[in-house]
This record gives C-alpha cells, sequence and structure tokens, in this order.
C-alpha cells in the first residue's frame, strides 16, 4: 500500500492526530474521534476503512515523519511544504475515492459479495444457462439473492433491465472507469479479473487505485438502485443504513427529545450520567437539530460567549476556571462550529 495515501487527510495548517484520523477512517467511535473528526472535516470518511490495522497504520505515519512529510507540532502533526507537494502529487496520479460518505450508510461486505453474484446469475440466465459455478460468492449472499429472487414475477426481465441500469449509472463516469468497474464481474462466458490482473492491463493504475475505483463505484451503484423504481432496489433496501447513531445513543437521544432529564434517562436505562452526556455530545454532533439550549442555559451562554471567541478549535477550557463544566463547554463548541460552518 502507498503510505502516502494518509497525507490526504493531513493539513499544512490545522495540526492533526493521527490517532483520530486512523479511528475515524476505521469508524472506531468515541466522542472524541468523533468530535476530532468534524473538526478536521472528516467525518464524510467514517468506514471507508474498516479493516484498518493501527499498528500498520502507525507504522505508516511514523515513515511519513521520518521522511519530513509530516512534522510535529503542540497540537498533533501538519504538513511540511516537501509533504504538500507529496499530497499534491499523490491526488494527481492516484484514484480518490469520490463519494465517501456513502460507505457509513451501505452494510459494503455484503454488497460486495452480493454484487458480483447479482450480475453473474442474470448474466447466465440471459442464455437460458442453468448450469455453471457461482463465482466467489458466500453462503450468506446465495440466500439472501434467492430469498430476492423468489420474489420475481417476471424473471426474463431482469436482465434488460440490469442492462439498462448499468449503462444509465456508467454514463455519469469515464469510458475508462466504467470498463475498471465492470472487468471485475464475471458472466456467461467471462471470468471476472482481479484486481492485480486490472492493475498489470493499466498500468497507470495500481492496485490500490483499482480496489478504490471499484468499491467507490460499487457504493454508489448501490445509492443508484435505492433511488430508481426497479425490482433492484429491494435488493439494496435491507442493506441501507440510514441512522448515523448508534443503537443506544438513539434511544437516549428520543429520550431526550420526549423532555426527559439527564437524570431520568440514566436512571431507566440503568447507565451512568457520564454515558447519556456521551450519547448527547454524539448526537449534537450528527444532528442539525439538537436542543443545545435544554442544556446550555442563558446564564451558561453568557459565560461562554464572554470567554470565547473566533474558532471553536482552538479554544481552551482551562479559560474557564471550572465555572461550567467539561460537558457544556464541548456542547458549545459543537453549536458554534456547525454556525461557523
Amino acid at each position: 500500500m502507498n503510505e502516502k495515501k494518509w497525507l490526504l487527510f493531513f493539513s499544512n495548517t490545522q495540526p492533526r492526530r493521527s490517532a483520530v484520523i486512523r479511528q475515524v477512517l476505521g469508524n472506531k467511535r468515541t466522542v472524541s474521534s468523533l468530535y476530532w473528526g468534524m473538526q478536521y472535516h472528516l467525518l464524510d470518511w467514517l468506514n471507508v476503512e474498516p479493516e484498518l490495522n493501527e499498528k500498520q497504520f502507525d507504522l505508516q505515519i511514523n515513515n511519513l515523519r521520518k521522511a519530513k512529510y509530516l512534522v510535529a507540532a503542540p497540537k498533533g502533526l501538519v504538513l511540511s511544504e516537501t509533504g504538500t507537494i507529496q499530497k499534491e502529487s499523490y491526488q494527481k496520479k492516484n484514484y480518490i475515492i469520490t463519494e465517501p460518505s456513502l460507505f457509513q450508510h451501505i452494510n459494503e461486505r455484503q454488497w460486495i459479495e452480493l454484487l458480483p453474484l447479482v450480475i453473474q446469475v442474470i448474466s447466465e440466465l440471459s442464455y437460458h444457462n442453468h448450469h455453471y459455478y457461482v463465482v466467489g460468492s458466500s453462503i450468506r449472499a446465495q440466500f439472501f439473492f434467492k430469498s430476492w429472487y423468489q420474489t420475481i414475477v417476471n424473471k426474463d426481465e431482469l436482465a434488460k433491465v440490469l442492462k439498462q441500469l448499468l449503462n444509465c449509472f456508467l454514463a455519469h463516469f469515464s469510458q475508462e472507469e466504467a470498463n475498471v468497474f465492470m472487468v471485475f464481474f464475471s458472466g456467461h462466458g467471462i471470468i471476472g479479473k482481479t484486481a492485480e490482473q486490472v492493475a498489470v492491463l493499466l498500468p497507470h493504475f495500481s492496485r490500490e487505485d483499482v480496489i478504490s475505483l471499484w468499491r467507490d463505484l460499487s457504493t454508489q451503484f448501490a445509492f443508484f438502485l435505492l433511488k430508481e423504481d426497479s425490482v433492484f432496489r429491494q435488493l439494496v433496501i435491507p442493506l441501507n443504513i440510514t441512522e448515523k447513531l448508534s443503537k443506544s445513543t438513539l434511544i437516549t437521544y428520543q429520550m431526550f427529545n420526549e423532555n426527559q432529564s439527564l437524570e431520568q434517562i440514566a436512571k431507566k436505562r440503568n447507565l451512568k450520567l457520564s454515558t447519556i452526556k456521551e450519547h448527547l455530545l454524539e448526537s449534537a454532533i450528527f444532528r442539525d437539530d439538537f436542543a443545545y439550549s435544554r442544556l446550555i442555559t442563558a446564564n451558561d451562554y453568557a459565560i461562554l460567549k464572554g470567554a470565547f471567541s473566533g474558532v471553536a478549535i482552538d479554544w481552551s477550557y482551562e479559560q474557564l476556571d471550572n465555572r461550567i463544566e467539561f460537558f457544556k463547554f464541548r456542547l458549545f463548541q459543537i453549536e458554534r462550529s456547525k454556525k461557523i460552518e
């Protein structure tokens, strides 16, 4: 893997902590990682690298520091002048995922198991071939597909509809990108290629670029199907994750919106008050209609506005001298950050 990829998530002006970047990319959610991810404008990249290895990532960040592409600052790492040049070079030469925010709204693992199966089976169906080996498909994907397939009344139309959908979707991309996407799939008389084989055929694409492009377009195709009124929409609906909040956080947020106090919620849910506060901080990060004034009083606002101005990320809690609890301070930071954006 080209470790210069991680330079994309650093800035030459804003110090950033590599641990936050790793946690955001890997969807390792803590209130701290979500808050700083918001401040770094990286929350769109949640869950884009779910298999990210912590030790390998940290080693690669150290390599970037040794190469002087990243340099230490009081609150994190910043891109050096050379690092900025390397980042721009990577952006020009490599494929960058264009719709990262979709990865937190789809069960990608199940979708990338299912999609090649859909393409292959319908391709073979169009040639009335019922004797073939399914290529690279899990039992889970086969069961899921079978359950959907049994609901289809007019199966003879599936190939025509799928072809129309693919043509319409791929019309938004370059011919080369469309070809890279499609060459992975097996069909009647065709065996899909591997990322390594595609990279050999297209030297300006690395194996990593090929995989990134395929993941990007596969996820975009899932959401394209969600918007289209076709039988294939039902394949994606069960894999669509519409809620950004974790299950436990969502329960707390719903109770909060029912005007229950934090103490009442903690007692009913048998959770610590600190946990309830963490749930509400997460809710404030993801919800644009969060009711800050239910938790921050007019007197609190007067103190906070008197103590802080400018960019919220630069504020220090110590400036308050414990006049207001940290929970309210963080809520105020989130609220002001969103208003500035």
